[in-house]
């Protein structure tokens, strides 16, 4: 079973810090703070270590400073260390010899750190790699040079180090569960990301997201309900969870502007609020077009809201008066 690595192979144009790292944030002092400093180390070698909660955006964020490098041309590679299998988080990043172990690939492989050669390796929940593991790497960063399992050859590797936790590795170090000289190589730097119920630039995200996620034809917005129903809520899933909720949201409104009926049951559980019901759907019959023109009219003719209040599709609706009115 392989290690969850996402590998962005795909070649991307150098780009200036401040127009790559831009969308990171939308007035925040605390993420501002965190992209100033980023953009200052952006062609230093000097690890950066980026701790907030699960969902904040870390791996966008590592993907952004890539993208504003040098090394924007070359891969990022993304391990998810809290998804490496112990028995196989060593061959997979550090790569093996063939028949170095039962079950290895006769070619062997060169594993996750070679591949980021030239590149930049992020290493996501680097708090929940096992101990063994961490010495090997300590090894990696120290000699720049990776040495397979099963060889006794060693590699050179040019790479740029960024990891990310959402552990308090201070608290991990004293506990024993990592290694206290690894915890001061990966941290040249370390950037908080705040949780979004404690950035200021939360109504700007929302109307981005909505943005990023809606169709061509979806122009209506978020209803100012919504709105504020958003920035009452705690989201503890953070952007992720946001993410989920305003596609949803987008394709339950159609082209309706997005309110309260749109958003998923769930949303309304952290608010400790009763999810809010949709209209009643109109007693109106679809083959009687005099009806139907009677309650288009008093929706000042739109199709979308009319459809939901009829509890069909647009298009179902679309059929139904082309079918009248020929």
């Amino acid at each position: 079973m392989p290690v969850q690595a996402r590998v962005f192979t795909e070649p991307a144009p150098v780009k200036p810090a401040a127009t790559a790292l831009k969308a990171l944030h939308f007035g925040d002092v605390r993420v501002e703070k965190a992209v100033r400093q980023a953009e200052r180390l952006l062609e230093k070698d000097i690890p950066l270590l980026i701790h907030g909660e699960t969902g904040v955006g870390k791996e966008v964020f590592v993907k952004a400073l890539h993208q504003a490098s040098s090394r924007s041309q070359q891969a990022l590679i993304a391990v998810n260390c809290a998804a490496i299998p112990a028995e196989l988080v060593e061959s997979e990043l550090f790569g093996y010899e063939k028949g170095a172990f039962t079950g290895a690939n006769q070619k062997g492989s060169i594993g996750l750190i070679r591949k980021a050669d030239k590149g930049t390796l992020f290493l996501d929940e680097i708090g929940d790699m096992p101990l063994p593991t961490q010495a090997r790497l300590l090894r990696v960063l120290q000699e720049r040079c990776v040495q397979p399992v099963g060889s006794s050859e060693l590699f050179p590797v040019d790479l740029r180090i960024i990891s990310a936790t959402n552990r308090s590795l201070r608290e991990q170090v004293q506990l024993g569960r990592f290694r206290e000289d690894l915890y001061y190589r990966i941290g040249g730097l370390t950037l908080e990301l705040p949780p979004l119920r404690e950035r200021s630039d939360k109504q700007a995200l929302f109307k981005r997201l909505w943005e990023q996620h809606r169709e061509p034809t979806q122009w209506a917005g978020l209803s100012p309900e919504v709105l504020e129903l958003f920035e009452k809520h705690p989201w503890p899933g953070n952007l992720r969870q946001v993410s989920s909720v305003m596609q949803v949201a987008l394709a339950m409104a159609e082209e309706q502007p997005v309110r309260p009926e749109h958003l998923p049951d769930d949303f309304f559980v952290d608010l400790e609020m009763e999810p809010v019901e949709a209209p009643e759907p109109l007693g109106v019959d679809l083959n009687d077009a005099q009806a139907l023109n009677r309650e288009l009219k008093a929706a000042g003719g739109n199709i979308s809201h009319l459809a939901r209040r009829l509890g069909v599709s647009r298009n179902t609706l679309y059929k139904r008066l082309r079918h009248l009115e020929s």
